[in-house]
C-alpha cells in the first residue's frame, strides 16, 4: 500500500509539474513535442525492447494475444453499434473504440507503479493490440475520412513507411526475435549485464516522468464538453472495464499466469484509445482530441485506485 501510494504521489506531482509549466509557457507545444520525440525514439523503445527481451512467445502468450486482438475488434464492434444507438460522430466513435495507449502511458504507468522487472507481465498483454492497431485499426484509418464525415476524395495509402521507421515497433520486434531465437543472451542484456542493466535503468527508466509531464502539459490545453463526448467516453470505459475484468478474472488464471499479469490485464483495459488515432485520421478533430484527453484524465485517475486497492 505504501509503496502503491508513494508511486501515486509521484506520477500526480510529475503530471500537475507539467500542467503548471504549460500553463506558464515554461512548457510550449516545441517543448512537449521534443519530449514525445525522445520517449518513442529513445527512452519507450529501450523501455520495450528489455520487457519483450523477457517475453516467452510460447503458446499461452500467443492464445494471450489472441484474446486480446479479439476483445479489440469486439470493442470496435460496439463502437459502430453505438454510432447507430446513440447517434455519436462516424466513423471516429468506432476508431476511439479501439485499442489502448500501452505505448506511451501503459508501460509508463505500470513500471511506475510496479517497477520495470514486471514489465513482461504488461507486454504480455500488450502484444496483442500492438498487432491490431498496427494492422486493423491502421487499415481502417488508411480508408480515408473527410473533416465532413463523408469518405474523402483522395484516400490516403497504408502508412507503411511510418509502421518500418517506428522504433517503438521495432523494439518490440528485436525484443521478441532475440527471446526466440537467443533465450540465453536475451537473459544475458535483459537482467544479467551490468552495463546494459544500467543503460536500460537509466535510459529506459526516464520513461514514466517523461510522459507525465508530457501529459501534465496536454491536459493545461482543456476540452470541449458536449453530450456525445460524455457518450463515447462513458460507453467505452464501462465496456473496456467488463472486458478487463473477464480476462483478469477469467481468461489470466485459466492460461496460467501470475497476479501480475491480472493487474496488467486491468490497467490495459483502462487505458485511452491509441493516441495514434488523430495522426491519421483527420475528420472532427476536435471531438477526437476531447475524447482523447477526457479519457485520459479518468484512465489515469481509475489506474490510481485500481493499484491503491490492488486490482491493478
Amino acid at each position: 500500500m505504501e509503496q502503491a501510494a508513494g508511486s501515486l504521489l509521484s506520477i500526480a506531482i510529475l503530471m500537475l509539474a507539467g500542467y503548471v509549466l504549460a500553463k506558464r509557457g515554461w512548457l510550449g507545444e516545441r517543448a512537449v513535442e521534443g519530449l514525445k520525440n525522445l520517449i518513442t525514439n529513445l527512452t519507450l523503445p529501450l523501455l520495450l525492447f528489455r520487457a519483450f527481451l523477457q517475453l516467452k512467445p510460447d503458446g499461452r502468450n500467443i492464445l494471450l494475444a489472441a484474446g486480446v486482438f479479439a476483445a479489440c475488434a469486439a470493442m470496435g464492434l460496439v463502437g459502430a453499434l453505438l454510432t447507430r444507438v446513440a447517434h455519436t460522430p462516424k466513423p471516429e466513435t468506432r476508431l476511439l473504440f479501439q485499442g489502448f495507449e500501452a505505448g506511451m502511458l501503459g508501460y509508463a504507468l505500470y513500471a511506475g507503479y510496479h517497477g520495470s522487472e514486471h514489465l513482461p507481465a504488461f507486454a504480455a498483454l500488450d502484444m496483442g493490440q500492438v498487432v491490431y492497431v498496427f494492422t486493423v485499426l491502421m487499415v481502417q484509418m488508411s480508408l480515408g475520412v473527410g473533416t465532413s464525415g463523408g469518405e474523402s476524395d483522395r484516400k490516403p495509402k497504408f502508412p507503411w513507411r511510418d509502421i518500418a521507421n517506428s522504433k517503438v515497433l521495432w523494439a518490440i520486434v528485436g525484443g521478441l526475435v532475440l527471446s526466440v531465437v537467443a533465450p540465453g543472451f536475451s537473459e544475458l542484456l535483459a537482467v544479467r549485464s551490468g552495463v546494459t542493466r544500467a543503460i536500460f535503468d537509466t535510459v529506459g527508466g526516464l520513461t514514466t516522468p517523461l510522459v507525465c509531464l508530457v501529459i501534465g502539459a496536454s491536459l493545461s490545453a482543456g476540452l470541449v464538453m458536449d453530450r456525445s463526448l460524455v457518450r463515447v467516453v462513458a460507453a467505452r470505459a464501462v465496456v473496456a472495464m467488463g472486458i478487463g475484468l473477464v480476462f483478469a478474472y477469467l481468461i489470466v488464471p485459466a492460461l496460467g499466469f501470475s497476479e501480475w499479469h491480472m493487474r496488467a490485464a486491468m490497467m490495459l483495459f483502462v487505458l485511452p484509445p491509441p493516441f495514434v488515432i488523430p495522426v491519421y485520421h483527420k475528420g472532427n478533430a476536435q471531438f477526437v482530441g476531447s475524447v482523447l484527453t477526457m479519457f485520459t484524465i479518468i484512465s489515469m485517475a481509475l489506474i490510481a485506485v485500481l493499484v491503491i486497492v490492488g486490482v491493478a
